[in-house]
């Protein structure tokens, strides 16, 4: 394997309107294996659209392996089209959690539960003999990626759904990234990380992650990490941003010590809104408005901690639940001059510029949902 430039071979996808037409391309030109892990995977026009794309590679031929963890089915029947492409019956505990959160977040235009249909495309997907499932277990696996031919990897924080490639039902816009990396390097390098044995120390980029089953939980100390070692700029931007003391404790001293700290969250999030407003007030009060905080006009998806030297995105929340119960993963770079930094910087540059700067006064939020998400997530 030749040397690689720095940060050489990796291409910013900024969302799903970028992101799927890259993944399939990558699928159709797939000759030899496909690896999808994902955790949500809705019956939707996307779903549909990836589900004919992977039977189409395993009728010529390719392996297909697809991981859709069983978490996420709540998910897909609590919200958007509320019909799983994967897990088409909810158990008992699943049907009530669902309907717990219908209630707890009601929704303009949502559609009434579906009923779960087997469609041919599916059928077909079910008896494919280079296709290999494994969507009944309950992982709580959070983190997406695919692997393609050994030598194309996707990850970041899109699922496959409608609303990631667009806009939800209630009409908010949705922002995220993917990357794409192209490289032997980069996939041998991420899946020996994956089997607990991985060192990318000579690469100028990693792969933190958690992974339950093997016991490796970093996501936690490699955010605070990333925080308590910037010496000049900060910018954190979160879909679900939980009170979690260690973090906002990290983000004031930050600014104490002279770091431009900025937080961006989501105007109004699909989940977790009181608790990410709670969040963001106590930031703005404890530092009496020296620490930026702006309200994105999107349902920003995105969870990024970005510092001087480094950025880090991926599928992982500050949420308790993120750092002790679920598999997560998030692509950390350095910041080197590259055109992939330059794209980054310059999406969060325009995520800032269409959002809001807000003050403690204008932060509202329910306490004592914002409670209640606390115990949730």
């Amino acid at each position: 394997m030749g040397a690689l430039q720095p940060l050489g071979g990796l291409t910013l996808l900024r969302d799903g309107q970028k992101a799927f037409p890259a993944i399939l391309a990558a699928i159709d030109a797939a000759r030899t294996s496909i690896d999808i892990n994902m955790f949500i995977w809705r019956d939707d026009k996307i779903g549909n659209r990836m589900a004919e794309a992977v039977l189409a590679a395993a009728r010529r031929g390719v392996r297909v392996h697809i991981s859709v963890d069983r978490y996420g089915a709540v998910l897909e029947r609590a919200e958007e089209c509320r019909r799983s492409f994967f897990h088409k019956r909810l158990r008992p505990a699943e049907e009530c959690k669902a309907r717990f959160l219908t209630l707890f977040y009601p929704r303009k235009n949502s559609l009434p539960p579906q009923r779960e249909l087997q469609s041919e495309l599916y059928r077909n997907i079910l008896n494919e003999e280079n296709i290999t499932l494994d969507c009944d277990r309950h992982k709580a696996d959070h983190s997406k990626f695919y692997v393609i031919d050994g030598r194309i990897l996707f990850l970041g924080g899109i699922n496959i759904e409608d609303k990631e490639n667009g806009a939800d039902r209630q009409g908010r816009v949705y922002g995220d990234y993917m990357v794409r990396l192209e490289g032997e390097e980069y996939v041998a390098a991420f899946l020996k990380k994956r089997s607990g044995l991985g060192d990318t120390s000579e690469l100028p980029l990693s792969f933190p992650m958690n992974l339950k089953e093997i016991g490796i939980f970093e996501m936690e100390e490699h955010y605070l990490s990333l925080i308590r070692s910037a010496s000049s700029e900060l910018t954190v931007v979160m879909a679900y941003l939980s009170p979690l003391r260690r973090f906002t404790d990290a983000l004031i001293e930050a600014h104490r010590r002279g770091v431009r700290v900025r937080v961006l969250i989501p105007g109004s999030s699909n989940f977790q809104d009181d608790s990410n407003k709670r969040t963001v007030r106590r930031l703005l009060r404890a530092t009496r408005g020296g620490i930026e905080v702006y309200l994105s006009p999107k349902m920003l998806h995105t969870k990024l901690v970005m510092n001087e030297e480094q950025v880090s995105f991926g599928s992982t929340n500050i949420t308790k639940k993120a750092f002790s119960q679920l598999d997560e993963l998030n692509l950390c770079v350095r910041r080197l001059p590259s055109p992939f930094v330059s794209e980054l910087d310059l999406s969060l540059r325009e995520e800032l510029s269409f959002a809001r700067r807000v003050c403690a006064q204008e932060i509202r939020y329910r306490r004592i949902k914002a409670m209640l998400e606390g115990l949730l997530v």
